[in-house]
């Protein structure tokens, strides 16, 4: 990191504060970085390559809500990161329509070119798709803020389960339904797991809704030793 950060080709945030736990720094592409990867691989989208910079007008919340979803993704789909790395660039390089594999992973700036029903309305933090023999698994992310009301927890609960019942999603080929909750501390995992089975109660559909529930402390203990457990909390809903 050192040595690309010397030469211009990434840029590095950090900012020290006296008294504080030390804060990671954030390093984003530089200007040497992203003329590197649109010469070396050609056909990369400009529009794609400039979100690859800083944005200094993007909010506190927003940086770290995108560094849980990072984090996630290396956590939950560790074994296919090099098999995500090959489909994103031919995606980007070829079109969403030739696509390589059974495995994708996208964030909001894509939702428009994917066609699945629910992903509007649910608007997940990030979304992955994956297919296997058994079937297709719909994977749904979401990274809750620290200081999210309780009243808001519960609206988002009623969301996801409205939309289930209001589109037409359903498919032969879907296996399951899975939905990611990170959560700031474990009073709001206890909060969403007592408000969850009265809404399972209420479901109907035939495909199986997984709720997976852990903290950010439990997601970066994981990170730091590979040998640790996320320890997600797993509600299904045909325990209902």
């Amino acid at each position: 990191m050192r040595d690309l950060t010397e030469k211009g080709y990434i840029e590095r945030d950090f900012k020290p504060i006296f008294g504080t736990l030390t804060k990671p720094a954030v390093y984003f592409l530089g200007i040497k970085g992203r003329d590197y990867i649109r010469h070396t691989y050609g056909g990369w989208q400009e529009k794609y390559l400039t979100r690859l910079q800083e944005d200094r007008k993007r909010s506190k919340a927003f940086r770290i809500r995108c560094q849980i979803v990072a984090d996630c993704y290396l956590i939950l789909f560790e074994k296919d990161v090099t098999k995500y790395l090959e489909f994103l660039n031919h995606w980007l390089t070829e079109g969403p329509d030739l696509l390589p594999n059974k495995f994708y992973f996208f964030t909001p700036s894509y939702y428009e070119e994917v066609e699945f029903t629910l992903l509007k309305p649910l608007k997940p933090d990030a979304y992955c798709y994956s297919q296997k023999t058994t079937g297709i698994t719909h994977t749904m992310l979401y990274a809750l803020d620290a200081y999210i009301p309780r009243m808001m927890l519960r609206y988002s609960l009623q969301r996801i389960f409205r939309t289930l019942d209001e589109e037409n999603w359903e498919d032969e080929a879907i296996e399951s339904l899975l939905f990611y909750f990170v959560c700031p501390n474990n009073m709001i995992i206890i909060y969403l797991k007592r408000l969850l089975p009265s809404f399972l109660e209420g479901y109907y559909g035939s495909k199986e809704l997984i709720f997976h529930f852990a903290t950010r402390n439990q997601l970066y203990k994981r990170q730091k030793n590979k040998a640790n457990s996320t320890g997600w909390i797993a509600v299904s809903s045909t325990e209902y």
